[in-house]
């Protein structure tokens, strides 16, 4: 009878599971192959590694928040160790003394039994601690982050606690199941073995009626108990949050291996060619899993800039927003409609202001313990705003003319491009078309007043260092990062191939530049346009000819100096630490370092082109920074970017702090200390 009863119980459970798990895997096969990312057998090396370093080994879990961290570690492990315990249980349905192979007491069941027994007790002391957090601490990122995340907040959570019980469940029935058998068969050698390796479940065996019929029901119940709560469970992964059990480790596995910082050219050739995402229908299959993966945890929108300084933005509710759009249209996608109503407006799944609010950091990306992508649906969807709806904040009208007239955001006139170089003796390509390296200098230094001192203290460094470079000079045009980044992707496609195409005259084959979003776009986005050239970020540069003592710096610079960091230089292309070891050659002291540092730096509030777009008083990401910035007392903020620069230095002011707190690049700080090898020999005028 039992057989029969199990057998029925498990065949109903499992084929709704499956007809659950059909309708989502539906979707994700009809879902676009249009990301640009290499999926092929030559990856699938980097792709395994990931797979064990964040899937298996739960890498971004160690960091951040504790104890929740290795909580979640300690229930992962757990159900992965008691996994074997799970098909033991189900199989002895229908074969009673199944054990599965190789974990008899003759081979390793002894020390899996202590295994078992130790992650049993680990896993409900986790659960113990998360059923605290859900009910008496409450801390905010499980419950949402206002005002961002209303819709989540407004929530009851009670999937969150009953899952919770769950696992306690099964921990508890698998205890009492073992507990229970030791009992029955305590005159088994076999299981005296055992139970010498399990002090645990013996114990808690020594706690019950000593009567083997008393033993084997509570067995029984203990079995069922087991099994059932595991089969609910599983029915309840593909409608909820805990769907993640399932999809996480696929989605590690297909994640981005391609540069962090790299967005694959659009092909807007194509015969069913996107000028933008804007539909459920129109997301990638990779985007899609994105979606399936998350985890509810809110590390994404505790990092999020826009969501702390208190925007509509926050990644997680912008996901689950998408995640639910896509859901209440699965019938539809199944049964292959092509046109749905758009989900990015007033009063749709995601607001326009949520997309603009972006500040393409990744912060959000570098915290997911699950690698899930949020900039790139955000800047499909900008693309979507931009290029079809035409639909965008009204001060990026300046932006784009500036970029399509001027070939610079500012909108300044292109025949002062070489204007930072006036004085100067910059060798440029056409005087000196054999140098060895092109020195990029971007917009930012050759427009801003003050990161032109920066362009001159660059150029400086490489004289010194006698370095073969030259500067295209009025020759030189924006990269279009900016217009990239804002969703203008056909404009950065053009500008892109204008820039390519005069580097490339020159046979060009190296390049220097000092602005992190330029050596991102550079370096990751210009492959793809003909720009296959070996790109240097200038800090690791110069730190290189620093150590290979191709230059000498003196420590002179006394002075209190905070490093901030650029998001385009440490989360997006790992330049951590190099500028840093600039600043202690000048100081001959470590930088000051802000509680928000290196990878999980908060960023300056310029990314993703929100330079370009005005920011109400009370929710400046930059003021935010500079505070953080401030609360170290510095004398100088360093910084390794252009944006970061003006932004910083805007947050200084705004604190009535620019006579005493001074901004400045770290190629201008190591060009004030440099020692020069010949000096020009001043004549004496008295003679």
């Amino acid at each position: 009878m039992n057989v029969i009863m199990w057998s029925l119980t498990f065949l109903g459970a499992m084929g709704f599971f499956i007809f659950q798990m059909w309708g989502r895997l539906r979707v994700l096969f009809k879902a676009r192959r249009d990301d640009g990312r290499d999926y092929s057998r030559a990856t699938w090396k980097k792709r395994v590694k990931n797979m064990v370093v964040f899937g298996f080994l739960q890498k971004k879990f160690f960091i951040g928040e504790q104890p929740a961290g290795l909580m979640h570690v300690i229930v992962f492990w757990g159900f992965t160790v008691l996994s074997l315990q799970v098909i033991t249980m189900f199989t002895r349905g229908w074969f009673p003394s199944f054990t599965v192979p190789g974990l008899t007491i003759h081979f390793f069941g002894g020390p899996y039994g202590l295994l078992r027994d130790i992650f049993q007790i680990a896993v409900m002391a986790g659960v113990l601690m998360a059923l605290y957090r859900w009910t008496i601490s409450k801390p905010k990122r499980l419950f949402g982050i206002l005002p961002a995340e209303e819709k989540l907040h407004s929530q009851k959570h009670w999937e969150a606690k009953i899952i919770l019980v769950f696992i306690f469940a099964i921990m508890a029935s698998g205890f009492f199941y073992d507990a229970s058998r030791m009992i029955s068969y305590q005159w088994d050698m076999d299981s005296i073995a055992e139970a010498k390796w399990q002090p645990l479940t013996s114990f808690l065996a020594g706690q019950l009626p000593a009567n083997v019929e008393t033993a084997d029901c509570i067995a029984g119940i203990a079995w069922w108990v087991h099994n059932i709560v595991i089969l609910i469970f599983l029915n309840l992964l593909p409608r909820s949050k805990h769907f993640h059990i399932i999809t996480a480790m696929a989605n590690v596995f297909f994640g981005k291996i391609e540069p962090k910082g790299r967005l694959p050219k659009k092909d807007y050739t194509a015969e069913d060619a996107l000028f933008g995402r804007s539909q459920p229908n129109h997301f990638s299959w990779k985007q899609v899993l994105d979606m399936y993966s998350c985890t509810e945890c809110g590390r994404c929108s505790q990092v999020c800039p826009a969501a702390i300084t208190g925007k509509t933005l926050a990644p997680r509710q912008f996901l689950l927003n998408l995640r639910d759009n896509l859901y209440e249209n699965q019938n539809n996608i199944i049964d292959g409609k092509t046109e749905f109503d758009v989900l990015i407006g007033e009063n749709k799944a995601v607001i326009d202001d949520v997309v603009w609010s972006c500040v393409t950091c990744r912060a959000c990306e570098e915290a997911c313990p699950v690698n899930i992508e949020y900039v790139d649906k955000i800047i499909d969807i900008r693309q979507h705003l931009v290029q079809e709806a035409a639909r965008f904040p009204g001060e990026l009208n300046r932006t784009f003319q500036g970029l399509e007239r001027n070939s610079n955001p500012w909108g300044i006139s292109s025949a002062e491009r070489f204007a930072w170089a006036d004085g100067l003796k910059v060798p440029t390509l056409a005087e000196n078309p054999k140098a060895e390296y092109l020195y990029y200098v971007g917009c930012g230094g050759c427009f801003d007043g003050n990161h032109k001192k920066s362009a001159q203290a660059v150029t400086k460094i490489l004289d010194e260092a006698e370095v073969s470079y030259a500067v295209l000079g009025s020759e030189e045009t924006c990269n279009g990062e900016t217009a990239r980044r804002l969703g203008n992707e056909y404009l950065f496609q053009s500008m892109a191939e204008t820039l390519t195409e005069k580097i490339n005259s020159y046979g060009v084959k190296k390049v220097i530049t000092n602005c992190p979003h330029c050596f991102n776009t550079l370096k990751n986005d210009y492959p793809e346009v003909g720009g296959k050239w070996e790109v240097h970020n200038a800090a690791d540069f110069v730190n290189d000819l620093v150590a290979t003592e191709k230059i000498k710096v003196k420590s002179d610079m006394d002075k209190r100096v905070v490093y901030h960091d650029s998001c385009y230089n440490a989360r997006f292309n790992d330049v951590v630490e190099q500028p840093r070891n600039l600043i202690q050659k000048v100081t001959g002291d470590n930088a000051i370092e802000m509680e928000f540092n290196k990878k999980e730096a908060m960023c300056c509030g310029a990314g993703g082109g929100r330079m370009w777009m005005e920011e109400q008083k009370d929710q400046r990401v930059n003021i935010a920074r500079t505070e953080q910035a401030l609360d170290k007392n510095p004398e100088v903020i360093g910084v390794s970017c252009p944006f970061c620069r003006i932004m910083m230095s805007s947050g200084v002011n705004e604190k009535g702090l620019g006579d005493k707190v001074q901004v400045m690049d770290i190629m201008e700080m190591v060009a004030q200390n440099l020692e020069i090898k010949n000096p020009p020999i001043v004549q004496d005028t008295k003679l």
